[in-house]
């Protein structure tokens, strides 16, 4: 396995964001010309702070399943504001693009993962690769930018009705007022996104799970494929959704009902991206793809 983490430079940032990388090995045994669809993970936290719960032990568990795995660490209020974390993202999919051989990843499968406001972050890099304000100080043309896929974990999405108001004041500071519409997600999908994964809790009081309907219906209303799932229970901040990611003595708050959702995305991936990684769950009945070599 390649551990190691990357500086990641974008202009009006006042220094690098980190992309750590979890990037599994090629032997004989797995085939040494094998590539992997690579997730790069932004973690929650409001835009205020980023959660812990929803970096490595995400990274770890994919990574463990086959996939070559990415924790974005970006910058959030008030070191930074729009669209610096937005630039941080495409910079890390321009990177690990770039070196696909290194970390043996297939280029073409490059998927955002975002939780909560880190999906809100991830939602922006999969609907507004192409926004000039975003990706044209980073001097690089646009298709470079553009993720394969987008994987959201109970999403902050909208600044209407449904806001995560914290997050969205915390994204946009003095300019909320006249950006939040913009920055909406519901509002920047266009026919050339890439498809969603997307789940949510039923009973989330935080990031309410209109967020997710609202994506959802607005991807489908465009023709962007979208699986959506809507778990009872769980409420807000699962991630896994299992022992590995609570505290001893705080196994009370996992929410078992939620935890079948990395079963889920990972049928998805297959489905989408083709037979990398390990056998799907057997109630999914998929077909893999078959990928040209040459790239």
């Amino acid at each position: 396995m390649i551990y190691e983490t990357i500086p990641i430079l974008v202009p009006g940032a006042d220094s690098a964001a980190e992309l750590t990388v979890y990037a599994p090995g090629n032997f004989p045994e797995l085939g040494p010309d094998r590539l992997r669809p690579a997730l790069i993970i932004c973690p929650g936290g409001g835009y205020h702070c980023l959660s812990d719960r929803e970096g490595e032990p995400v990274a770890l568990r994919f990574a463990g399943l086959g996939f070559a795995a990415f924790i974005l660490r970006y910058h959030v209020a008030p070191q930074a504001r729009w669209p610096v974390p937005q630039q941080q993202l495409l910079a890390s999919i321009a990177y690990v693009r770039d070196n696909w051989e290194r970390y043996h990843v297939d280029p073409h499968a490059i998927i955002v993962m975002g939780f909560s406001a880190g999906g809100h972050l991830a939602g922006s890099a999969a609907l507004m690769w192409s926004k000039q304000e975003i990706y044209r100080p980073l001097r690089r043309r646009s298709s470079v930018f553009r993720p394969d896929g987008a994987i959201l974990c109970y999403p902050v999405v909208t600044g209407g009705e449904a806001a995560h108001r914290g997050s969205m004041e915390n994204l946009l500071g003095e300019r909320h007022d006249e950006l939040v519409e913009l920055v909406s997600l519901e509002n920047r999908v266009t026919r050339q996104a890439p498809p969603f994964f997307i789940w949510h809790a039923a009973d989330d009081t935080c990031v309410p799970v209109e967020n997710a309907l609202l994506l959802d219906q607005a991807l489908r209303d465009k023709g962007v494929a979208s699986e959506l799932h809507i778990y009872p229970s769980g409420g807000h901040g699962q991630s896994l959704a299992d022992h590995t990611v609570y505290a001893p003595g705080e196994d009370w708050r996992v929410a078992a009902p939620s935890s079948v959702w990395v079963t889920h995305c990972t049928a998805w991936l297959h489905r989408r991206f083709g037979d990398y990684a390990v056998a799907p769950h057997p109630d999914e009945q998929i077909k893999p793809k078959r990928r040209s070599k040459k790239r």
